[in-house]
């Protein structure tokens, strides 16, 4: 292959991937996670996370969104190779679900750690943040409740195409 061959089909591995990064963050839960995210950042931010921390914290949040990635196209998998209700389909995708589970736990506590000893000083940095620069603290937030509560709203929907046709449309899915 040459060069530019190879820079075009890393290029489309690219866009495939930041596609199904576009597809998963169209799931409720996902979004949930977002709005997660956003908050320990904005926290971090404000209260002044060590590197370590940072590390740490980066690590935790991008495996709690990597697993609900894993969780989704498993789901999708299951829901190919055995369309309806399938005892075999629901226990893979309970199982998927259940390690999201753990890594959301595991990420509280890693929280606990963390922001635990310092969340007295958290209030008045955000009220100084707010004097300061309220733009930017008001968008930050409002772009916690949007991913909050787009999430919370939609959590008995997932986004369903047809085989083969990916009409996109919302569809109420039933375990």
């Amino acid at each position: 292959m040459t060069d530019s061959g190879q820079r075009r089909s890393l290029l489309v591995s690219f866009s495939r991937a930041l596609a199904g990064l576009g597809l998963l963050l169209g799931e409720p839960n996902a979004r949930i996670h977002a709005a997660a995210a956003l908050t320990v950042t904005g926290a971090g931010l404000l209260l002044g996370l060590t590197l370590a921390e940072w590390a740490v914290v980066t690590l935790v949040v991008t495996l709690v969104i990597a697993l609900e990635g894993l969780n989704t196209a498993l789901e999708e998998c299951a829901d190919l190779a055995a369309p309806g209700r399938h005892e075999a389909a629901r226990r893979a995708k309970d199982a998927a679900a259940g390690a999201v589970l753990v890594g959301a736990v595991g990420s509280l506590g890693v929280a606990a750690f963390v922001f635990g000893p310092r969340l007295g000083g958290l209030g008045p940095r955000l009220q100084a943040a707010w004097a300061d620069r309220p733009l930017v603290v008001a968008l930050w937030l409002g772009a916690i409740a949007l991913f909050l509560f787009h999430g919370l709203l939609r959590r008995g929907e997932r986004r369903r195409p047809a085989r083969g046709a990916g009409d996109g449309k919302r569809r109420r899915v039933h375990r």
